[in-house]
């Protein structure tokens, strides 16, 4: 999955501004992909959903000291997604290599579905949207909404 490219940043702007304006991008790649990763056969937006929860995090490790305290725990609810959604594609990845091997086959699915199950409690979760949901509360934010996480 590529990033998206963010728009409007001037090297004039502070740091905040700019940081700003990178993670309601990522933010948004983050929650667009959230309506088919949801569905447990959405292997691929899954998979990109961890990409983009990695993106989140990894600004937000950058950037954190001069967005404010919810930064903190929004990079905590994307580190906590991207944890769950790759091991989901580790049993994914895994799959086709044990084909033929219904134990070992039964055993990764089985441990696929509980993963799957982790990954929609923790989107779900109020600790999550609140997080989410903070960081999209930027003046900079794209469109000026406030992001839908769930």
């Amino acid at each position: 999955m590529k990033a998206r490219k963010v728009g409007g940043l001037e090297p004039s702007d502070s740091l905040r501004a700019n940081a700003e304006r990178i993670v309601a991008t990522r933010l948004d790649e983050l929650i667009g992909l959230a309506g088919e990763a949801l569905e447990p056969s959405g292997e691929v937006a899954q998979h990109d959903m961890r990409i983009a929860a990695k993106r989140v995090r990894y600004v937000l490790e950058i950037a954190a000291g001069c967005l404010g305290p919810g930064a903190e725990a929004a990079r905590e609810a994307a580190k906590q997604l991207q944890g769950v959604l790759g091991e989901i594609h580790d049993c994914d990845v895994m799959l086709p290599q044990v084909a033929g091997v219904e134990s070992v086959e039964a055993l990764l699915r089985m441990r696929r579905e509980l993963l799957f199950a982790r990954f929609r409690e923790l989107w779900l979760a109020q600790e999550t949207q609140s997080a989410l949901a903070g960081l999209g509360s930027f003046p900079t934010h794209g469109d000026g909404k406030e992001p839908r996480v769930a």
